[in-house]
């Protein structure tokens, strides 16, 4: 069990443990010696985390902590190899859990590089989207409560040009905002930012 803001792990910890979210939410993220903060992921019941270290040997490749009151279950690397191997079903949905972050990733890195603020916004709202939100009468709501330097913290940018974009998807009636939750209206719209 882990309070909100306990942290599960550091970055370059060893790693030793899986965890598998049976509650809550857990963000995974890397900071700079400065104190600045890449957003990764933000992850619920039925994900896991923290396999990278378990199949390669290496230190924790970024931190771990709970944002709300989090239960999880763990495998030992030894025990998770064996599972791998007698279990080729669980292989293949780590790999394919594996793949789609690795497909997020390279997103935001060509994200970086060729789209604006309100396009590497628009993305990021659609993940979040895709990844935890729920239909609702006026679009998909994300079910997440989520801070203006979250969503900084994701799109490489600050919190004052991420609170300049989203009124501007106000105005545009794309995004409904209400308190720390956000409700995509118009996905097809959001999606011309990422395409131009």
């Amino acid at each position: 069990r882990f309070s909100a803001g306990q942290i599960v792990f550091h970055l370059g910890d060893p790693g030793g443990l899986l965890y598998i979210i049976s509650k809550g939410k857990v963000k995974i993220s890397h900071s700079n010696p400065d104190g600045q903060e890449a957003l990764l992921a933000i992850l619920g019941a039925g994900d896991h985390f923290g396999e990278l270290a378990l199949l390669d040997d290496e230190p924790r490749s970024a931190t771990a902590e709970a944002i709300e009151p989090a239960e999880m279950l763990t495998l030992h690397r030894d025990t998770f190899r064996r599972f791998l191997e007698n279990n080729p079903g669980f292989a293949y949905h780590v790999l394919s859990t594996l793949s789609k972050r690795l497909r997020h990733v390279n997103n935001q890195i060509s994200d970086i590089f060729f789209l604006d603020l309100p396009g590497r916004l628009a993305r990021q709202l659609l993940y979040l989207a895709d990844t935890h939100g729920r239909e609702v009468e006026d679009g998909i709501m994300i079910n997440l409560s989520l801070t203006q330097t979250d969503l900084a913290e994701m799109t490489g940018a600050t919190r004052v040009s991420i609170n300049k974009a989203l009124g501007r998807f106000r105005r545009s009636d794309l995004v409904r905002v209400k308190g720390r939750y956000f409700t995509i209206t118009d996905k097809e719209e959001l999606e011309k930012l990422i395409y131009l």
